[in-house]
């Protein structure tokens, strides 16, 4: 998922550069450097802006929609507020540049966090930008109205179709008046919409106070200090882990070729605050690795919906999901009161035999 992100900011950046120059086929006239540059231009006139983001996505034919207002100051301010859905309403994340708060209403708790020095509060533009020229081919498909704004719609269509597998294209609209992103869409192969983001109520440079981004935390609530070392789970063996679970870990006697076990890392309260238990077992034959993640069935938060069209496998005679996500093949199925996620780079096949021997 880190990876779709880099490319979905990427894609942003050569868009909207293009789009200033006034013609898409000039992309392939412009160095990374020129593209970067004329970005950098665009948002240096940035002071401020606010939007109400909400996020649609389909996954497991479930839908799911999220709603937050959201207050930006570059290079490094930002505040957040949950509206959509109801078991997210009212959680706040604001960050000043050094300093992270999160606010959890449901425990009325505030986590502050410590933000390392070494965080870029910036993007590397002209990074990305040259991965992208080299890996997506980019068109013009016209132009849209989106909450009474009119935009620019682009397609980015990766180069290699090993990528496309899942989300088989992205489309961007981009403001024409403010060259600001109002929209993103990920499309599968059929270009039936998995998830998009979108941007509406904009508004720019309206002199928003640094106050916003300093976190006062309400009456009565609990103050937690952190750091992201704290925050990290850590790495153990596997009688490690076995002692410090609260349930049976169980792990496969097959594995393939050449793969080994690795580590294990307990994701408990520090990660999820809620006081669960998840943990994830890593193999590995030294390249490529397979991902063990179990958990206690019926755990708040932990059962998610599979992403795409998920098709039934037997699983020992348990009926379980096989899914593939931007190159990664994923098989859920539960049993004993235990949820199970096996991950790699695998053939349904070779998965479903790791599966049934655990």
């Amino acid at each position: 998922m880190k990876r779709q992100t880099k490319q979905i900011a990427a894609v942003l950046l050569v868009l909207a550069a293009v789009l200033i120059s006034g013609c898409a086929e000039q992309v392939s006239e412009m160095s990374a450097d020129e593209i970067a540059s004329m970005m950098e231009a665009k948002q240096a006139e940035i002071d401020d802006f606010s939007a109400t983001m909400v996020t649609t996505s389909s996954y497991g034919g479930e839908d799911m929609t999220m709603r937050a207002t959201m207050l930006t100051k570059p290079p490094d301010k930002s505040r957040i507020e949950y509206s959509e859905p109801a078991e997210a309403a009212g959680v706040v994340l604001v960050t000043n540049g050094s300093t992270m708060w999160t606010y959890d209403p449901a425990r009325n708790q505030v986590t502050k966090m410590a933000l390392p020095e070494d965080i870029p509060s910036e993007m590397e533009y002209t990074e990305i930008v040259k991965d992208i020229l080299d890996k997506n081919d980019i068109s013009l498909e016209g132009v849209e109205d989106v909450g009474g704004r009119s935009t620019y719609v682009l397609k980015a269509t990766p180069k290699n179709e090993t990528e496309r597998e899942f989300v088989s294209n992205m489309r961007v609209w981009i403001d024409r008046e403010t060259w600001m992103l109002l929209g993103i869409g990920m499309y599968d192969k059929d270009d039936n919409l998995i998830s998009k983001v979108e941007y509406r109520d904009i508004t720019f440079n309206t002199g928003i106070s640094d106050s916003e981004f300093i976190f006062e935390a309400p009456a009565g609530a609990e103050v937690v200090e952190t750091s992201l070392e704290d925050m990290m789970p850590e790495e153990m063996t596997l009688e490690e882990a076995r002692a410090n679970l609260t349930f049976d870990l169980r792990v496969p006697s097959y594995l393939p070729e050449g793969y080994e076990f690795d580590h294990a890392m307990i994701l408990g309260d520090a990660m999820f605050g809620d006081g669960q238990e998840m943990v994830s077992l890593k193999y590995t034959d030294g390249s490529e690795i397979l991902h063990l993640t179990e958990w206690v069935s019926g755990d708040s938060g932990r059962s998610e919906p599979a992403m795409g069209d998920p098709e039934v496998v037997s699983i020992n005679g348990t009926d379980g999901e096989f899914t593939s996500m931007f190159g990664m093949n994923t098989i859920r199925w539960s049993a004993d009161g235990i949820d199970y996620s096996l991950s790699g780079a695998f053939e349904k096949d070779e998965l479903v035999r790791v599966a049934e021997s655990i």
